[in-house]
């Protein structure tokens, strides 16, 4: 599949983040706002997660300072550290929109429903605090990650000319995988 350099996104209004169902974290794992400490092992699974940029302690600590972001982001850790996690932004020029940022699991701890337990609790936190919608981003080759979305009920936000083809695309992908 093709890389485009716009980014898609998908909204959720507050309403069905109210009706996602609470998953708890297995033995062994704790959900949990951020703590002093995580920095090390949550700066090496973001670098797992193929983003743009190369995170560093620096980066980590400047992304951090928002308020929203050091109270809302959510990590599962495990005796290892951080496995998942995701951070809570506002959106900027947008009113009453708060953001999933960065959404990632350990390559080694998928399929234990991470990804769905920060994704919820951080659309949670946002709603709870009074934002009626919720925006991420993403890259059309993140199947996995778009599938999840769409279960909870993110909806694609046709914003530009090409959405709607790249959509169909991905509903394709989505619909032959097994």
């Amino acid at each position: 599949m093709q890389i485009h350099s716009k980014q898609l996104s998908m909204v959720i209004d507050a309403e069905t983040v109210r009706g996602l169902t609470t998953v708890k974290v297995s033995d062994g794992y704790t959900l949990r706002e951020y703590h002093p400490g995580d920095e090390d092992t949550w700066i090496r699974l973001v670098n797992m997660g193929q983003f743009s940029s190369v995170w560093d302690v620096a980066k980590f600590e400047k992304y951090m300072a928002k308020h929203e972001r050091r109270k809302g982001s959510r990590v599962v850790v495990n005796r290892q550290g951080v496995v998942a996690a995701t951070f809570a932004s506002v959106q900027e020029g947008e009113r009453n929109m708060g953001r999933l940022d960065f959404v990632v699991s350990h390559p080694d701890q998928r399929g234990h429903g991470f990804g769905r337990i920060v994704c919820t609790e951080v659309s949670r936190h946002l709603v709870d605090r009074g934002y009626s919608k919720i925006i991420l981003f993403t890259d059309d080759w993140r199947l996995p990650a778009i599938g999840l979305y769409l279960s909870m009920g993110f909806e694609p936000q046709m914003s530009r000319e090409d959405m709607p083809g790249r959509w169909d695309a991905i509903h394709q992908s989505l619909d032959a995988r097994p």
